[in-house]
């Protein structure tokens, strides 16, 4: 089964299922809307729980907004910044949605 793997610090969110989007680069292209993926912890792989994917887009830094970073359960300020952060010389990035089934 595929893995769809967040920092130890996003987990809650995930988990609590109040976090129901992921920014990440133009890789995260490959998913397709209703595949099952494990979700696990970034920095040891163990998996919590199942998500199902139900959307995959392209989306430009510029565009991300108040609603990505509601998803995301974080500020825009933060949300912008973590993404730099991670992707600091990516523009071109995919909002993978998602719901925890388990």
């Amino acid at each position: 089964m595929q893995q769809l793997s967040f920092y130890d610090a996003l987990l809650p969110a995930v988990l609590s299922g109040k976090k129901t989007i992921s920014i990440r680069s133009r890789k995260g292209l490959l998913y397709e809307p209703g595949t099952v993926v494990e979700l696990c912890s970034h920095s040891t792989g163990q998996c919590f729980g199942t998500l199902i994917i139900t959307a995959v887009e392209p989306l430009h830094y510029q565009q991300i907004n108040e609603t990505h970073a509601q998803l995301e359960q974080m500020s825009l300020v933060a949300l912008r910044l973590l993404i730099k952060k991670i992707y600091p010389d990516t523009e071109h990035l995919s909002v993978i949605s998602f719901k925890l089934i388990q």
